[in-house]
């Protein structure tokens, strides 16, 4: 993970008081014990260097039981830009709510069916997330409450959830920019075939009616730790 290079990325925006920003997307780290703590410290040491102004984890964290990996998770809370959290399938299935307690005693903030609103470099900006559709399989309901803004005000939203399809609930809430991952760009050709059978995106940037959609392949990899024609991807993105 720690050889992945951090990619720029330009993403047009039609607010001008988002144009500037930098979030750092980071997503499917797949976590497991097969991890060492050196790769992880260098990663997020360079992401500190990149100096993001928020950094964006869109799921699957772990890959193994929350107590395989509890060592490697409060690693995390040396980012040092404002962070949010929202949970993936693999979050779902090793343990959500141990994982959200480290994560929150870490200092990330978890946007799983929640809306909050912060101040950046002087701009004003409301942050929105769905937990990922295994939520339901484990007990968790996906609450869409927040999806409506109840300030009256307007101020630009960014959206994170887990899979590409969940983008309608990022159109639905208003949404400037929509971020997720979960596809691994298909990993291995020619999977991606069969991923773009289930998502409406594969990867990179999008547009669905005037919103930006961006789709990382992930740092991480799921059952065959090899990727082919679909390399491992840690994007800054940048709104102009």
């Amino acid at each position: 993970m720690h050889c992945v290079p951090i990619e720029r990325i330009e993403i047009a925006t039609r607010c001008d008081s988002l144009r500037g920003l930098k979030i750092l997307h980071l997503s499917d780290l797949h976590l497991s014990p097969r991890h060492r703590a050196a790769d992880l410290n260098r990663l997020v040491e360079r992401i500190n260097e990149n100096a993001p102004d928020l950094i964006a984890l869109t799921g699957d964290l772990i890959d193994a039981p929350v107590h395989r990996v509890r060592s490697l998770i409060p690693l995390l809370g040396a980012l040092e830009a404002p962070t949010f959290f929202v949970s993936g399938n693999h979050d779902q299935v090793y343990g959500y709510r141990p994982l959200v307690t480290l994560l929150e005693k870490a200092g990330i903030t978890i946007l799983d069916s929640r809306r909050q609103r912060l101040r950046i470099g002087g701009r004003e900006i409301e942050l929105a997330g769905l937990p990922d559709r295994f939520a339901s399989l484990f007990g968790r309901r996906r609450n869409f409450g927040h999806l409506d803004s109840e300030s009256g005000v307007e101020v630009p939203l960014i959206f994170l959830a887990h899979q590409p399809k969940d983008y309608r609930y990022a159109q639905r809430a208003g949404s400037e920019l929509f971020l997720c991952g979960h596809t691994h760009g298909g990993q291995i050709w020619p999977f991606h075939w069969l991923v773009r059978m289930s998502q409406p995106f594969l990867e990179g940037l999008h547009r669905v009616e005037g919103m930006a959609v961006f789709v990382s392949r992930g740092v991480g990899t799921w059952g065959i730790h090899r990727r082919f024609r679909a390399p491992a991807q840690l994007p800054l993105l940048v709104l102009v």
